[in-house]
């Protein structure tokens, strides 16, 4: 079976590492905000919500509007992309690439954006991550947010070891690997936040463009 460049369990996983590392560095270096996982958001501007403090409730709605604009784009330009024949992977992860580049470089040289806005931009682009890619060897899976993921891996785990049947050991095998990308994106980002501050993000940058060029030179393969 044709593995769809898309869909390798190499790019998944170093995008899952790039979930990872980005939340980590929102939630500690920009007050509990988060790029990638927008129910964290939802949840502490329902808690502010509820204590009455509603400028804080607009601090973490303003990421979650972005990301659902940047979902909103992302179909449209896809569906552009797909009329006039183009690779719409590999222009849409471009697009992530630049968004996340320059406002990251602009951030941290002379547009000095309110914090939730600057996380909004980058929800807005991490939400065009997050619906191209959603598939890994077949499989669906979320590049952003880890909950799916873990389940998947617990249930692929606990099948084979009621019916001893090798399709969900490799199963389980691909959502671990997520799941621990995910996490080890999140002690890299954790860390380089201490030492680069709002330089950080470039290293996201490095991970997205990695991806990009693994699916521009690399052919498909087969399993």
């Amino acid at each position: 079976m044709n593995i769809e460049m898309r869909e390798r369990l190499r790019v998944a996983s170093i995008l899952a590492m790039n979930a990872g590392f980005m939340d980590a560095f929102s939630f500690f270096h920009f007050s509990g905000r988060f790029i990638g996982m927008q129910t964290g958001n939802m949840i502490q501007a329902a808690v502010y919500l509820a204590k009455g403090n509603f400028i804080r409730v607009l601090d973490f709605m303003i990421p979650v509007l972005f990301f659902s604009c940047g979902v909103i784009f992302k179909n449209i330009y896809s569906y552009y992309l797909r009329k006039k024949y183009k690779p719409d992977t590999l222009y849409l992860l471009l697009l992530q690439w630049s968004g996340v580049t320059l406002f990251t470089l602009l951030y941290v040289t002379f547009l000095k954006l309110p914090v939730s806005i600057f996380v909004g931009f980058l929800s807005f682009f991490m939400a065009i991550q997050h619906d191209t890619f959603s598939k890994t060897r077949g499989l669906p899976y979320g590049s952003i947010m880890m909950t799916g993921n873990l389940k998947a891996t617990m249930v692929n785990l606990t099948n084979y070891s009621l019916t001893h049947e090798r399709h969900y050991l490799q199963n389980f095998r691909v959502f671990a690997s997520l799941v621990v990308s995910f996490f080890l994106g999140t002690i890299l980002g954790t860390y380089s936040a201490d030492i680069f501050g709002n330089w950080t993000l470039l290293v996201s940058s490095t991970f997205l463009m990695i991806v990009y060029f693994m699916l521009r030179f690399e052919r498909e393969e087969k399993i």
